[in-house]
């Protein structure tokens, strides 16, 4: 069966968008404000790709930190060789460029097993005497990446994507019980986890004797036995709520106090949503101190202002 690898990444690099960034383009990471990643849809601008990539791009609008202005992220998957890659990705970046009359940052990113030699991550045009255009991307070449390096790595995405390192057959067996291992650990929902396991099988395949064999060795990993963990968001999302929340509270009440902007941060994910909706509602500061009177940080729970509670479980039928 044929596997579709632009899919794969596509759903991964959508879910897991700002850890990608975090694990390989911090610097980019550090410019935008997360809380106004919009994802463009390809029919904004199919029209300015090539017809054989038209589904294999994502293009992400952010607005950057301190300023008011408007940036465009271009991620490029490639699953197999493509010796004008780097052609293609300034060709891009002038027709995102054009289109959009906005910076554009381009991020290429390579998942094939071979070749090995690293990939060019510039396009350069000119004369003997004279240069016109030297075009720098970002590539991220996951076989020129060692997978021990990401093994135990707190980032989700880094869990998925080192599969597509340089991992031998013969190391198959160990490398997918270590995954799963460390899977099993991290603070993740029920969805993200299975994005994750699906990498592990499509990219880390065994042979039903290894498979056995492995989950002898490893009882504790078989997928009836694995435990969930309560958390259910990540630190990148949590801290871009609090963000969110905090901005919105001061633009309508001014600056708040050390007091109430410390027990935002102290929030989980479900109470800053929570917040989030409500504030639309507050017509005064007292308002907004009368909603964080009723909801205090519970430790295990989350304790909404209609005074009922839930559990931070994840949603075994989440989508």
């Amino acid at each position: 069966m044929r596997i579709d690898h632009d899919a794969l990444f596509k759903q991964l690099l959508e879910e897991f968008f700002v850890e990608f960034l975090d694990l390989f383009a911090p610097d980019a990471l550090q410019l935008l404000d997360v809380s106004t990643l919009a994802f463009l849809d390809k029919e904004v601008f199919r029209d300015l790709l090539d017809p054989d990539r038209r589904e294999a791009d994502l293009v992400v609008q952010a607005r950057s930190c301190d300023q008011p202005t408007t940036f465009i992220i271009h991620l490029e998957h490639q699953a197999q060789e493509d010796k004008v890659l780097h052609q293609r990705m300034f060709r891009y970046f002038a027709r995102f460029h054009n289109r959009y009359d906005a910076p554009v940052y381009p991020i290429a990113l390579c998942s094939y097993r071979t070749p090995q030699q690293p990939a060019p991550d510039r396009y350069a045009v000119g004369f003997p005497e004279f240069a016109v255009l030297e075009f720098h991307f970002r590539m991220v070449q996951l076989n020129q990446f060692r997978w021990r390096d990401y093994l135990q790595h707190p980032n989700p995405s880094a869990t998925a994507l080192l599969t597509r390192m340089q991992v031998a057959r013969h190391e198959r067996r160990a490398v997918k019980a270590a995954c799963l291992a460390h899977l099993v650990g991290l603070p993740i929902s029920a969805k993200r986890r299975r994005i994750i396991s699906q990498f592990l099988d499509v990219y880390l395949p065994l042979t039903p004797a290894d498979e056995a064999e492995m989950y002898t060795a490893h009882p504790e990993l078989a997928p009836d036995r694995q435990e969930v963990p309560m958390e259910i968001v990540t630190s990148w999302e949590r801290m871009a709520a609090v963000k969110m929340a905090t901005k919105l509270l001061n633009a309508r009440f001014g600056p708040l106090s050390d007091a109430i902007t410390a027990q935002i941060a102290n929030y989980p994910y479900e109470l800053l949503e929570a917040l989030i909706l409500a504030q639309v509602q507050f017509a005064t500061l007292s308002d907004l101190e009368a909603w964080l009177a009723s909801n205090p940080r519970r430790r295990g729970s989350t304790r909404l202002a209609s005074g009922t509670t839930r559990m931070q479980a994840p949603d075994t039928n989440d989508a």
